[in-house]
């Protein structure tokens, strides 16, 4: 089950922190690694101690909707509090992704880079947002630090014993990002959205979608009633 949950370090600035967060996946039993557009591609393996493979099989993104294309559901880190947009905790967090993974969806987890994680752009991508809680004296920790707090949370939640459900095929991000640009036109020829700004009021409408769950077979009809609806307001 843990090798479904993916970990995404998006403009990582240091080799040796790209080793720690190896590391510290390894500790938790987790080895999708994700890295999106750092500030160098080569990594030293010694920095990650007995999690070299999982540098050698890491995907590498241009960016990061690349790089968090192919799952379901994105939950983003930050240490700010984010107006209107409620934040997890760890545990939270690994409690709605092993709730999510059991029934059959793909998810990750994004950290930004270590001088100025993920910005608020950043995290509009993201479809839930987790912040670890320190101490307001000394509130930064560094990159495989916020990785190991999450990596052992995620692991937790996933070892919980889950009745089981019947499984159907979740809809990758990449199926429901088709779908919100099918509704951005049909929406903005019927005159909903605003012409200069839709961005936001789609982003919200995203997020109910995603806290939906939709399956494939679900956003393929959307996907057709929402092509429909663009025909007839033309």
């Amino acid at each position: 089950m843990t090798a479904e949950l993916g970990f995404v370090l998006y403009k990582p600035r240091m080799a040796d922190n790209v080793g720690g967060v190896a590391r510290a996946l390894v500790n938790f039993g987790f080895s999708r690694l994700v890295i999106a557009d750092p500030k160098t591609w080569h990594f030293d393996p010694r920095s990650a101690v007995k999690a070299e493979h999982v540098l050698d099989k890491a995907y590498m993104a241009l960016d990061l909707p690349e790089a968090i294309a192919p799952f379901s559901w994105v939950c983003g880190t930050t240490s700010r509090r984010i107006r209107r947009r409620p934040a997890l905790s760890p545990a939270e967090a690994g409690a709605e992704a092993a709730r999510r993974m059991a029934a059959g969806a793909s998810v990750c987890v994004v950290l930004g880079s270590e001088n100025h994680g993920l910005t608020d752009e950043d995290l509009e991508k993201c479809d839930a947002v987790c912040r670890i809680d320190t101490f307001a004296e000394q509130p930064s920790i560094n990159l495989a630090q916020a990785a190991a707090i999450l990596a052992y949370e995620m692991r937790k939640a996933l070892l919980e014993e889950r009745p089981p459900r019947e499984l159907a095929q979740a809809a990758t991000r990449e199926e429901i990002d088709r779908l919100v640009v099918f509704a951005r036109e049909a929406l903005l020829a019927a005159g909903f959205l605003n012409p200069q700004q839709p961005d936001k009021i789609l982003g919200e409408l995203r997020r109910l979608l995603v806290r939906g769950e939709p399956t494939r077979r679900e956003v393929e009809l959307l996907s057709a009633a929402t092509k429909q609806v663009q025909r007839a307001v033309r």
